[in-house]
């Protein structure tokens, strides 16, 4: 038997819908070595000038760098400048 989460999947697929959205994933964007977009994050768990943790619906993103800065934020996305040198997912 299949379960709710691959069903769910099939029906979003179906209805050409934006899976990040409807399944709360983190839409996680690098520019270069500077500049961080991150969407559909919860909230901010740390924020640093080294270190900006973020939860997720299923996931924490950590970004690590330095002079990071954050330009700019809404309910559900953000934009983190800096030196960006390192990502990292905790589940």
């Amino acid at each position: 038997m299949r379960g709710t989460g691959e069903a769910k999947e099939r029906v979003i697929a179906a209805m050409k819908l934006p899976k990040d959205v409807y399944l709360g994933e983190l839409l996680v964007s690098l520019v270069g070595q500077r500049t961080v977009y991150v969407e559909n994050y919860r909230s901010i768990l740390l924020y640093t000038d080294t270190a900006l943790k973020l939860q997720g619906k299923t996931c924490k993103l950590k970004i690590c760098g330095q002079n990071l800065m954050i330009e700019y934020y809404t309910g559900d996305e953000m934009k983190v400048s800096g030196k960006i040198e390192a990502l990292s997912l905790e589940v």
